[in-house]
Formats: structure tokens, C-alpha cells, sequence
């Protein structure tokens, strides 16, 4: 009894050391940046939050509308074509993001080839941030999807369903924990983006950004409430993500 009482024991330990290491940084974020929240350089924070929103909620958009499809396409391809899909979509995944920002700028730059002229604009803050969200959502997705059973999607076709109606009323809602998540995901990347848009865009900035210019200017006392801003802005819409994700699994 006592042998069993002392694992329990030192288990409890073990869960609780690892509790306080993972919650630290989030807990001094907090504290510090409550505590050190009147000092925000003025005129920082609204039109940093104002950027980040706006760039992140188009960002998501455009992933959401390109992606979707794009990993319902990817489900249903041959499982030898599969692995080379995988291979391509993870190459955005692989590459530092400051790599991404580069190769972005010498793409998007005003002597590229394209000659779209878009960095330090807001459609090149927003390009950085899907080439760093949209992976997640479209792996997500593309997992969501696979999951779905063939069987599902034959029986509804022999009742004489049109495909966009069976992928409208099987595949989606069966789907949408995944995809639920995968938003969350892109979101939370996009809107944390630094690597690529701080070589893309520095101008306009976006929280991130302009959070690190403040800490190179002012220092950590005035960075930290700005980083709490950064907290707050991203979580609400994750969090939702995931109590819907819960509710479209029961």
C-alpha cells in the first residue's frame, strides 16, 4: 500500500512540476504585462490590432477558400499520388519562415519577375501570412476529409444526390471538427506571423512586427502588455473553434 501511495505520489509530482513549467510563461505574461500595461507607447496599440486583424481575417479567408477545395481534391487522389502531394504541401512547412519572407520578396519585389511591387504593402503582409497558415488548414482539412467513409458518400450518390449536395450535406458536417481546428490553426499562425512578414511587409505592421520594433526601441517592460494585446486579439476566435469542434464531434 504504501509502495503504491508513493508512485501516486511522485506521479502527481511529476504532472503538477510539469504544469507550473508549461504555465510560467503564461503566467508572467499576464502578471508583467497587466502590471506594465499604462506604459504601451502611445499610438501603438489600436492601429497594430487594427492591421493584424484586417490582414489576419483576409489571410484566413483567402486559406479557407483555397484551401478547402484544394484538400478535397487532395483526398480523393490515387494513394500513390498521395505521398507526392504530402512531399509539396509540407515544403512551405519545412522552410524557415524567414526563408519564406525571402523567397516572398524576391518573388513579390518591384524588380521580380512578376513585378506586383507588393512588399511593405498590406496585400504582401497578407500573401506572408497564408504562405505561413495555409498548410495547417489544408493538412487538417485534407485529414478531415479522408476520414470521411466511401461508403457514406456512395449511399447518398445511389439515392440520387448531386455531388455539391452530398458534399454540402455529408462530407462537410462530417468533416467539420477537422476543419474547425485546421482554421484555428491558420488563424493563430497568421496572426502570430513575424518571419516572413517582417522581411514582406515591415511597413505596414502588423502586431507582431511592430511588437518587436517596441522591444528594440523601448525594451521588455514596454513589450510584454503588447505581447498580452497579441494574446488576447488571437484567442477568442481558436477558442471558439475548438468548443464548436467539441460540439460538431458529439
Amino acid at each position: 500500500m504504501r509502495s503504491t501511495a508513493s508512485a501516486k505520489a511522485v506521479r502527481i509530482a511529476v504532472l503538477a512540476g510539469l504544469g507550473v513549467l508549461l504555465l510560467a510563461p503564461a503566467l508572467v505574461l499576464l502578471v508583467t504585462g497587466v502590471r506594465d500595461w499604462p506604459r504601451i507607447p502611445p499610438g501603438t496599440a489600436t492601429p497594430l490590432s487594427v492591421t493584424s486583424l484586417e490582414a489576419s481575417g483576409l489571410a484566413l479567408l483567402v486559406t479557407v477558400a483555397g484551401g478547402l477545395p484544394l484538400a478535397w481534391v487532395l483526398s480523393v487522389l490515387p494513394r500513390r499520388l498521395r505521398f507526392v502531394a504530402e512531399g509539396l504541401l509540407a515544403v512551405p512547412l519545412l522552410l524557415p519562415p524567414l526563408v519564406v519572407g525571402l523567397t516572398l520578396a524576391a518573388l513579390l519585389g518591384p524588380e521580380s519577375l512578376t513585378r506586383l511591387a507588393w512588399t511593405n504593402t498590406f496585400a504582401g503582409l497578407v500573401t506572408a501570412e497564408v504562405y505561413e497558415a495555409a498548410p495547417y488548414f489544408v493538412f487538417l482539412a485534407w485529414t478531415g476529409f479522408s476520414a470521411v467513409p466511401a461508403l457514406y458518400r456512395e449511399v447518398a450518390l445511389s439515392l440520387g444526390w448531386r455531388p455539391a449536395r452530398v458534399f454540402r450535406k455529408v462530407i462537410l458536417p462530417l468533416a467539420s471538427p477537422n476543419l474547425a481546428v485546421g482554421a484555428a490553426m491558420a488563424w493563430s499562425r497568421a496572426i502570430g506571423a513575424f518571419g516572413a512578414p517582417i522581411v514582406v511587409s515591415y511597413h505596414p505592421q502588423g502586431l507582431p512586427v511592430g511588437l518587436w520594433v517596441v522591444l528594440e526601441e523601448f525594451g521588455l517592460t514596454q513589450a510584454m502588455p503588447l505581447a498580452l494585446l497579441l494574446v488576447l486579439v488571437a484567442l477568442p476566435l481558436p477558442l471558439g473553434a475548438l468548443v464548436w469542434s467539441r460540439y460538431a464531434q458529439r
